[in-house]
């Protein structure tokens, strides 16, 4: 029997304002476990669809579920505590050490104290940055590639199912992006969360995920294995973005 979907979306449609839709009936599941990529150029909606997936924002119409409920019957504060959350600028708060800003959601669900510092301790040690050296240290004394490890080890703090990842690697420099990368296929064979990424890097999606989804102007035009849409692609506008990347361009 296959396993029910961790996150659902249904037919959902997003529009703001008058005529602005930035998603038109999307449907795609999230299978546990799995990294799923959301890529498309911007405006293609995929920032919106993952705002819908954490209750940031409330479909138009149509629904998106998490663990089968409904998240229009779920307390949204609740479900954010309960979904890890990596931004692009990472997000710390700059008055705070690191040890706070990974500690936040915790602190937040009333964990004593002492378990909330063996657990920070062990996610700096797990993004290879050293509880003695940084968990005193302040945001504008990391450098960007050390800001997002410790964004990161913020997400995973409460040890939540489903992590999502708003473009986490697309401020950095090519050097720190490429290394983080490479840390965070490592890290996907520790863990067993489920997550979402977005990116508009093809050959960041090619490489991370193990299906992407593609978008374009709010639709969704296909959804698949990496090697899938390398091999069969569904859609023109899937065989062309594709075909940029085999001529090493950009689109």
């Amino acid at each position: 029997m296959t396993p029910a979907p961790v996150l659902s979306v249904r037919d959902a449609s997003q529009v703001f304002g008058a005529d602005v839709r930035a998603l038109r009936a999307v449907t795609l599941d999230v299978r546990h476990g799995e990294t799923l990529v959301l890529i498309g150029e911007s405006g293609s909606g995929k920032t919106t669809l993952l705002r819908l997936l954490n209750g940031l924002q409330t479909p138009t119409s149509g629904d998106v579920c998490l663990h089968g409920a409904s998240i229009r019957a779920q307390d949204p504060i609740e479900i954010r505590r309960r979904i890890g959350y990596v931004q692009q600028d990472a997000g710390l708060l700059p008055h705070w050490t690191v040890a706070d800003n990974v500690g936040l959601v915790p602190w937040l669900l009333g964990w004593e104290p002492a378990r909330r510092a063996g657990r920070v301790d062990a996610l700096l040690d797990l993004m290879n940055l050293d509880p003695r050296r940084f968990r005193t240290r302040y945001p504008v004394e990391l450098s960007g590639g050390q800001q997002q490890r410790v964004a990161f080890a913020r997400a995973l703090a409460a040890d939540p199912d489903i992590i999502l990842l708003d473009e986490p690697f697309g401020a950095l420099d090519a050097m720190t992006r490429h290394a983080l990368q490479q840390q965070f296929l490592g890290l996907k064979q520790r863990l067993t969360q489920t997550m979402v990424m977005v990116t508009h890097d093809l050959d960041e999606a090619l490489r991370l995920g193990d299906r992407i989804a593609v978008l374009k102007e709010g639709r969704l035009l296909q959804i698949g294995r990496p090697d899938e849409l390398l091999r069969t692609p569904a859609h023109d506008d899937v065989a062309h973005l594709l075909r940029y990347r085999a001529e090493g361009r950009r689109p």
